[in-house]
């Protein structure tokens, strides 16, 4: 069982789901795990979900170079139709990576067994 920073949420028949705590403490950096099996075509599958944010006043003192920025990100959605984010998940021991392994194989043997 995994320990607080890994922890189980949700146990269905096909799916369980986990939740990884960011070492910094922020629940806004949270990571939930989702492994699952599709009967119909057994394969077990693993997911991610994070929140993502962004944000225009980060490193930029200055009113015009935010409203700069958030005009640029404005056109870019509009012109292309998506917007690229990215944000860091932060394991700062060796105890937590391996609580993350141990929830991906706990996983897995719960969705094995459906098979």
């Amino acid at each position: 069982m995994p320990d607080l920073r890994v922890m189980t949420i949700h146990e269905f028949e096909d799916a369980v789901y986990y939740r990884a705590a960011c070492s910094c403490g922020s629940h806004e950096h949270e990571v939930t795990i989702e492994v699952e099996i599709d009967k119909d075509i057994n394969m077990v599958s693993i997911n991610f979900y994070k929140n993502i944010a962004w944000c225009s006043h980060w490193g930029t003192p200055n009113f015009f170079q935010r409203f700069w920025l958030k005009m640029k990100a404005v056109f870019k959605i509009i012109f292309t139709g998506y917007i690229e984010l990215e944000e860091g998940f932060l394991m700062d021991s060796e105890e937590q990576i391996q609580d993350f392994i141990n929830a991906l194989e706990e996983g897995k043997k719960h969705v094995a067994t459906k098979r």
